[in-house]
Formats: structure tokens, C-alpha cells, sequence
């Protein structure tokens, strides 16, 4: 997602009960598309894994995309814990660097803006274009969710333009 604009950079519907198998490949959808690596993604927890921690270390050295991913689910009225005092320890794991990280104060600032960039979005897919049943099948699914996310992203960009239409966006 851009964050300025809600405008999505990747789109995809996938037969996976989790989004842990699709870190990567919305990271390289995303790049495909706009033409450049993200400088930040914002991922749930249903993201994190061994696997994709290890992949977002990486990505953070290549291509600089500073990866904030949640480690687990709080409950309604659970606060996050504050961060601790002192140095990281040498033995500690990834998920334990990454948790540790969101409890900075900047990893919170950081993450937080997640709820003002994705949840949006797919909350107006699915208020706006009654997203909520997509077609049977998985071509059918996946073609008629990135049909959505393409007609969010022309009422978006439409709005952007304003009321003089693309014409006066070009100018």
C-alpha cells in the first residue's frame, strides 16, 4: 500500500489459511508494479514466521525495506508491553528482536500507521464494492479481488484528481 495515497501495490487472493507463505511474494508483486523496492512494510501477524523473519532481515540489507512485523495477537484491552532496559542478548531469536523492536517507541509509531494504511482499504473494498463473496475457484477469486483493488485504486486516484478528472492531473 502507499501510505499517502491508499493506494494498493499489490494485490492477491490465495487458498492459504495463513499470509505466511506470501511475505516474499507481495514484497516482489509490489516492486514489479510500482517500480521500486518499499522503504517500510507494515505486517500483521499472520505474516511472521522463521522463514519470513530471516527473509525481512535480508530484504532490510538488500533492497532497504525495514520490515515491522507482528509477533503474535493482543487481546481487546491488553496493552504492549514496555521495552526493556539495556542491550538486546546475543542468544535472543529473531522473533524476540522483532517483538523487542515493535516496543520502541518507534517501532509503536511506526506499526500504528498500519491501521490508518491497510485496514481502509479493506474496509472499503468491502463496504464500498461488496467485496466481502468473491467467485468460487481460484482464478475466478483472484481475478475478481485484484479487480477490486484496481477499481479502489481508480476511485482513489480519481478523488486525488479532483472533479476536473485526469486531464487537470496530467497539467
Amino acid at each position: 500500500m502507499d501510505g499517502a495515497h491508499q493506494i494498493s501495490t499489490a494485490a492477491d487472493v490465495t487458498t492459504n489459511a495463513s499470509d505466511v507463505l506470501n511475505y516474499t511474494m507481495m514484497l516482489d508483486q509490489s516492486a514489479a508494479n510500482s517500480g521500486n523496492h518499499s522503504k517500510q512494510a507494515l505486517v500483521d501477524a499472520g505474516y511472521c514466521s522463521e522463514a519470513n523473519l530471516a527473509a525481512a532481515a535480508d530484504r532490510k540489507n538488500e533492497p532497504g525495506t525495514d520490515t515491522s512485523m507482528a509477533t503474535g495477537r493482543l487481546t481487546y484491552d491488553e496493552q504492549v508491553s514496555a521495552t526493556p532496559r539495556g542491550r538486546i542478548p546475543q542468544d535472543a531469536t529473531a522473533r524476540e528482536r522483532m517483538a523487542r523492536k515493535l516496543r520502541t517507541k518507534p517501532g509503536r509509531a511506526a506499526y500504528s500507521r498500519r491501521k490508518a494504511i491497510a485496514e481502509p482499504v479493506s474496509g472499503q473494498i468491502m463496504t464500498c464494492q461488496d467485496g466481502c463473496e468473491l467467485l468460487c475457484g481460484g482464478n475466478g477469486a483472484r481475478g475478481e479481488g485484484r479487480l477490486l483493488a484496481a477499481c479502489h485504486n481508480l476511485r482513489k486516484i480519481f478523488r486525488q484528481a479532483g472533479t476536473a478528472g485526469p486531464a487537470a492531473a496530467r497539467a
